[in-house]
């Protein structure tokens, strides 16, 4: 198998990591593509059990080890309605709550 590299950055890497060894080079590029598939497949997972009400956007960003901003962006990407609460927001209905209680 033959592979023409017009990329500096990946003639330097096939070269000196990969000690111009194709098979090596080729072998690392699918298991990189294959964690990226199960990442992938991992997110949208997440993403179904938000959208079925079984996982919150804390626990997706916990098991995904990233922000809940990084969470939302993904609830963008893949066009699934969200509701976007701050904490303010939370502590806000919490206090309007146990004042009607008190009443």
């Amino acid at each position: 198998m033959t592979i023409q590299i017009n990329d500096p950055w990946f003639e330097s890497l096939y070269t000196k990591e990969f000690g111009a060894n194709t098979t090596k080079f080729v072998d690392e590029i699918k298991v990189l593509l294959v964690e990226r598939y199960q990442k992938e497949k991992r997110i949208l997972a997440l993403l179904h059990q938000y959208q079925d009400a079984n996982i919150s956007i804390g626990k997706i960003a916990e098991n995904l080890y990233i922000d809940r901003e990084e969470v939302l962006a993904l609830l963008r990407k893949h066009n699934i309605d969200f509701v976007d609460y701050s904490l303010e927001d939370e502590k806000k209905n919490i206090d309007d709550f146990l004042e009607e209680f008190k009443k």
